[in-house]
């Protein structure tokens, strides 16, 4: 198993947790840009494997049909070159291997917070959805099947709240944008004290 963007590892340990692999039978792959975070994941996840698990920052050279499982939840919105992305992790599985990554499209909620916030600096978001994702796919032949899954997404409303969304959504952008027209997006989501947020994100699952 790969896991692309494997961050600190803590959605992986709960995945691993249900799913009950032996651990004679799992070898693990993760890569991870930030090294204190992929550290993190390597010592929340050796207890799921017998073997060493291996780890880098970026994709290694030479990933041809490795993988019975390749995992990358909610990671494809940063990954610059997009298709040659996808075509390694395609490229890098079994001939009967799937590929199952998450990434929300134009119409999610915070999606709309990304394109309200970057329009306010006149600009696109930086940023890939799902529709760049199925674009790529499309063009690469891969053959994949798609699904939508609802969330909630429900928080005590005050404006630090609405602010650490933001902090997590924009980072270093946010503050070039001003701070009312942002906070203001949150207003159609308010109830009795709290944000109440539902919406959607897609769920692809790739083939060899």
């Amino acid at each position: 198993m790969l896991d692309f963007g494997c961050g600190s590892g803590s959605f992986t340990a709960r995945l691993l947790d249900k799913i009950c692999w032996p651990p004679e039978r799992l070898r693990l792959t993760l890569v991870e840009p930030v090294a204190s975070a992929r550290q993190q994941a390597v010592a929340r996840l050796t207890g799921f494997s017998d073997t060493t698990i291996a780890e880098s920052a970026m994709l290694p050279d030479g990933l041809v049909g490795c993988f019975n499982v390749v995992l990358s939840n909610h990671v494809l919105y940063y990954v610059p070159e997009l298709a040659d992305h996808l075509r390694t992790l395609v490229d890098a599985l079994s001939p009967s291997g799937v590929l199952l990554t998450a990434i929300a499209g134009r119409t999610n909620a915070l999606i709309q917070f990304w394109i309200a916030g970057f329009g306010l600096l006149g600009r696109e978001i930086p940023y890939n959805t799902s529709e760049d994702v199925e674009a790529a796919l499309r063009d690469l032949g891969a053959r994949y099947a798609k699904h939508e899954v609802a969330y909630e997404l429900t928080f005590p409303d005050t404006e630090q709240n609405r602010m650490h969304i933001f902090r997590f959504l924009l980072a270093d952008y946010l503050a070039s944008m001003p701070r009312k027209p942002l906070l203001d997006l949150f207003d159609p989501y308010t109830k009795d004290g709290r944000i109440e947020i539902r919406t959607a994100r897609d769920h692809f699952t790739i083939q060899a």
